[in-house]
């Protein structure tokens, strides 16, 4: 019985724990990623970005993806690929007012994403 409880203990923790570090780590990378991409938005709207700024932006978020799919769906990486890959296509044809949209979308993602991954009761029930 005690040995019973104790694993049941040990096993609350665990999960407690992973969730933290979950939590903790994808709002983190997010974070990044939205530093990034408001860079990106500043420079489009001066219109001093150029296909490489793009170019370093995906490879930066190919970097991070790698280690999001353990955390977060692939349909949702696959919709910020999306956006990112259009937005680039955009800057590469230096048509920088449909790339705000696009830049925009990926803003608002970098938010909204993180916080289905947050310990709150609407993500619990």
């Amino acid at each position: 019985m005690v040995r019973t409880i104790i694993s049941a203990f040990i096993t609350l923790a665990l999960l407690l724990g992973v969730s933290f570090y979950e939590a903790s780590y994808v709002q983190n990378k997010f974070d990044e990623f939205y530093v990034s991409l408001h860079a990106l938005k500043r420079k489009t709207e001066l219109g001093t970005v150029s296909y490489t700024d793009g170019l370093s932006l995906r490879e930066f978020w190919d970097d991070h993806k790698v280690t999001m799919h353990i955390w977060i769906p692939h349909t949702v990486l696959y919709e910020i690929d999306y956006q990112l890959d259009e937005a680039i296509g955009l800057i590469y044809v230096k048509d920088l007012e449909g790339a705000l949209p696009k830049i925009e979308v990926l803003l608002g993602l970098s938010e909204n994403v993180p916080k289905g991954y947050t310990l709150t009761l609407g993500n619990i029930f």
